[in-house]
């Protein structure tokens, strides 16, 4: 699909959204389980769904279904393309690849333009206009998708710049200072970078209302820094390669896109997860019939709701988005420990300008340090003392100071790596 035909195409799917997020619950329910029949009727005619369900089951057996894990992904892709001749152009995209393991997704034109349009819902939803100054501070690599560039490249969002990553952020924000967004769109980390260069150029953004981020795990410490220096709010989204799965309001909860994707979250022997728990994200699709994915297991972590958001919206929540598995830790007793707890350990500290925190072993952690100097033996103990309230005194923890932590192949920055619980990430992959 060309630019144009995206826009035009997405259009009535995004002004239907506008409606269906104040559907009640029972019409909801309705929708999602016809969207879902017809979801495991389409996957029943791939052998690989065929061979797996061995029949064709039905929304109300949803949940007994198998897990679909990321290394079965490759062996779909062959199922689906051996239904049409060869040499058959799909639309298609490849994930980013963070955990080492990148796969290939193919879309039918329904999921796309169902992207698109719960997209153009978070973003006009927050106050997001094309008519204003935007730049989109992003990653213009090859992870980018075929759909993406299309919108990229078009001139038909005139009043938008694409800037790619720079490695000077005192640049960038006096590029930015002179194009004056109204808003901005940025992964989080650039985002910290970028307000890390406004301070030490002294630039504002003066028109600024807004800020958009999304790609990575937004820290608290991001979200407040925003507040703070630039004196906006910052709209998150949680989207993938797969599907974009949900998207933050203004007051605060992030929604669910639950027109195009259903989402559950387990814990670690697949019940569904009580209100206000951490659990494993499983998506399945339910606008792509040409290659569904049930019950797939992301391999992210996030936290399930409690209460409704308050906005008044009766799309599913979640409370927090925690990331990929390979970013939590994991302590002796086998509980998997959130990152944010050991990173505010080290995160205020001055001399610190960047940081990773690697669990090497179940108990040896590394602490990768980009700083003007190296810490001294008295601030390495500060941080093995507000470690140790979270993983105990019984654990290593050594320092190494960097001249800078590498990038994903994605152009995204982990600033947490558990080489612990990645052992169990590869056989979700």
């Amino acid at each position: 699909m060309g630019a144009f035909l995206i826009l035009v195409g997405a259009a009535p799917k995004y002004f239907k959204l506008l409606r269906t997020q104040y559907w009640d619950q029972e019409t909801r329910n309705r929708h999602i389980c016809s969207r879902l029949d017809a979801t495991l009727k389409a996957a029943a005619r791939i052998r690989f769904y065929a061979e797996r369900f061995g029949g064709d089951p039905k929304a109300c057996e949803f949940s007994s279904l198998p897990i679909l894990r990321r290394s079965e992904i490759p062996q779909l892709n062959q199922s689906v393309r051996a239904l049409y001749p060869l040499g058959t152009n799909f639309s298609l995209d490849s994930s980013s690849g963070s955990t080492g393991m990148p796969v290939e997704f193919l879309f039918d034109r329904s999921h796309q333009l169902g992207r698109f349009a719960a997209r153009a819902r978070y973003l006009r939803e927050n106050g997001w206009s094309p008519a204003r100054r935007n730049v989109w501070l992003v990653y213009l690599g090859s992870y980018v998708g075929g759909e993406d560039l299309k919108l990229i490249r078009s001139r038909l969002l005139f009043r938008t710049r694409f800037l790619s990553i720079p490695s000077d952020f005192c640049e960038l924000a006096k590029e930015l200072c002179r194009l004056d967004p109204v808003y901005l769109y940025a992964y989080p980390a650039f985002l910290d970078a970028l307000i890390d260069g406004m301070q030490q150029t002294g630039v504002r953004l003066a028109s600024l209302q807004r800020v958009f981020t999304g790609a990575e795990v937004l820290e608290d410490h991001v979200r407040s820094r925003a507040k703070r220096l630039l004196g906006v709010d910052i709209s998150d989204n949680y989207g993938s390669t797969e599907a974009f799965i949900a998207w933050q309001c203004p007051a605060g909860k992030y929604h669910v896109n639950a027109e195009h994707v259903l989402v559950e979250i387990v814990d670690e022997q697949g019940h569904p997860a009580a209100p206000g728990e951490m659990g494993r994200v499983l998506v399945t699709t339910l606008q792509n019939h040409l290659m569904p994915l049930v019950r797939y297991e992301i391999g992210d972590y996030a936290v399930a709701a409690g209460d409704p958001c308050r906005c008044g919206r009766t799309l599913p929540t979640l409370d927090r988005i925690v990331g990929r598995g390979v970013n939590l830790f994991q302590l002796k007793c086998g509980r998997l420990l959130s990152p944010w707890l050991l990173m505010g350990a080290v995160r205020d500290r001055v001399e610190v300008s960047q940081f990773q925190i690697v669990q090497k072993t179940i108990d040896w952690f590394l602490v990768r340090v980009v700083a003007d100097r190296p810490l001294s033996l008295s601030e390495q103990e500060l941080i093995r003392t507000d470690f140790a309230k979270f993983i105990g005194s019984n654990v290593q923890v050594t320092f190494e100071r960097v001249a800078e932590i590498a990038r994903t192949r994605a152009g995204k920055f982990m600033s947490t790596v558990s080489e612990v619980t990645a052992t169990r990430q590869e056989l979700i992959e």
